[in-house]
């Protein structure tokens, strides 16, 4: 079974000369003109991705784009020969000299651990970016890996406002918490804003400019830490992992402005592309779950007749259970993705899994097999649901 991987390469243009720089930071203007709707001259196939930049984003006057880079139009090259730099990209540009598309061949730095995905068929369209005075070019890359088509447990991900991932083997239910300091994060550059508010306006606009992107970048990083801790977790068991497609949750909850708030911003659609290209590069599937009614559904009855008094405790009134809600919900996640009804868990065990095309064989503490409600805790026998689940075709 093979999945397609997209992968994003940072390089840095370094050692150029004045002419060089001149052309790349006048191609850059240029592109911001164009997005913008002013004239501008640029290289052909750059003006047309400026033009389709304006079209889909119609970006604000007051924001930067970067400069997208046709996958025909560059190319990067690797030669130990030269002494300036062992890697070189070639940058399309508009020459004002001869007043046509031109291109030069820059200087750049690539890091040693992404050397092995620089091959032009890999390679798609990229984008010329500007930070802190420097330059830098985004090189996506797309290849096919082959993943795994068996697994001995399954890792479910649900995802949350306190804790940005909750995950839960489906063998024994043992269960971890991540990222909490997403939160804290993301909390602590809320108030800050708030506090420069009510600043002087050129009090606010030096500390506006000291933070820069500072949140989003100290974010990605903590999402990058979650998604790599659970890669890691999945392969100790040899696990497919499963989440919760969040999709939707961008509504009103109808739980007042702080709720909406807290569960609005927080990026579960970066932590879920992170954590699908990183399962997929190891060699093992990830794959969504529809996630209605996880949150309300007692994992061990499949009953709704729960409540959330505490918001991190979910009870049951039909068969008493008392746990973490989100535990709750990583396992009616995990349940589901292997073809369980999960407001009747048991009834539809042993079900041929849709999703993910996997074969999954749970092993209970004694050794033998159980299905994924575990029949010490609702009081049936082994008997009443196969476990064994076989792929599907």
């Amino acid at each position: 079974m093979h999945r397609e991987v997209t992968t994003t390469v940072r390089v840095k243009l370094h050692s150029l000369t004045g002419r060089k720089a001149r052309l790349v930071e006048r191609e850059y203007g240029a592109f911001q003109d164009a997005v913008h709707g002013d004239d501008a001259n640029l290289y052909s196939a750059t003006m047309q991705q400026a033009e389709k930049v304006r079209s889909n984003k119609n970006p604000r006057e007051d924001t930067e784009q970067p400069v997208v880079l046709r996958n025909d139009c560059i190319t990067i090259e690797h030669d130990e020969a030269t002494v300036l730099s062992s890697w070189w990209f070639k940058l399309p540009v508009y020459n004002p000299e001869k007043e046509k598309g031109d291109s030069i061949w820059v200087p750049v730095h690539v890091p040693e651990k992404d050397t092995h995905l620089l091959e032009d068929e890999y390679i798609c369209d990229s984008e010329l970016v500007s930070r802190d005075g420097e330059w830098y070019v985004h090189l996506v890359c797309k290849r096919s890996v082959a993943v795994a088509d068996e697994y001995d447990d399954v890792l479910a991900v649900d995802m949350g406002a306190k804790w940005i991932a909750v995950s839960t083997f489906l063998s024994d239910r043992d269960t971890t918490f991540h990222g909490a300091e997403v939160r804290r994060v993301r909390e602590h550059y809320k108030q800050l804003r708030k506090s420069i508010g009510k600043a002087k306006v050129r009090s606010g606009a030096q500390v506006i400019e000291r933070l820069g992107d500072k949140e989003s970048r100290t974010v990605e990083h903590k999402l990058h830490q979650v998604a790599n801790d659970l890669i890691a977790r999945a392969r100790e068991r040899n696990a497919v992992i499963v989440f919760g497609d969040m999709t939707g949750l961008r509504f009103d909850t109808g739980e007042g402005r702080y709720v909406n708030d807290k569960t609005h911003k927080m990026p579960y659609a970066k932590l879920a592309n992170f954590l699908t290209y990183k399962a997929h590069l190891d060699g093992r599937e990830c794959t969504p779950v529809a996630e209605y009614d996880t949150s309300v559904t007692c994992w061990r009855c499949g009953s709704q007749n729960t409540r959330r008094d505490v918001q991190g405790r979910l009870e049951c009134h039909d068969c008493g259970l008392d746990d973490n809600a989100d535990k709750n919900g990583a396992l009616n996640i995990g349940q589901r993705a292997v073809g369980k009804d999960i407001q009747s868990p048991l009834s539809t065990a042993g079900a041929v899994v849709a999703q993910p095309e996997t074969q999954v064989v749970l092993t209970g503490t004694n050794g033998e097999m159980e299905p994924a409600n575990s029949p010490d805790n609702v009081g049936l026998t082994l008997s009443e649901g196969s476990p064994r689940l076989r792929s599907w075709e």
